[in-house]
């Protein structure tokens, strides 16, 4: 199917609504899927840094971003929720491997 080039952007939130309705609402979900996996990957690559340490960070990182995309309106209520819940079990993963439990 092809989409009729868009006439009326005026923002860079007119192009992303855009490029949403062309991808059947998957383009936002697919960027931060593929940032988590990126941040994940790049912090696990550092000695420093433990499984938990890195996943809770990357965790954190997209969910911010994933709120940011709720609210407007680029990504639904449940894939915002679903990083929301990562969040919280990879800081509980933390606090456990960090108090020896």
């Amino acid at each position: 199917m092809a989409f009729d080039i868009p006439s009326s952007i005026n923002s860079t939130v007119d192009i992303f609504s855009w490029m949403n309705v062309v991808t059947d609402s998957w383009f936002f979900p697919g960027i931060i899927l593929a940032i988590f996996i990126i941040i994940l990957v790049k912090m696990l690559t550092n000695p420093n840094n433990t499984a938990s340490k890195s996943f809770a960070a990357a965790s954190f990182i997209v969910m911010t971003l994933s709120v940011f995309a709720r609210v407007m309106n680029f990504v639904t209520t449940g894939f915002m929720s679903l990083f929301i819940i990562l969040t919280a079990a990879g800081a509980v993963w933390m606090h456990i491997e960090n108090t020896g439990g």
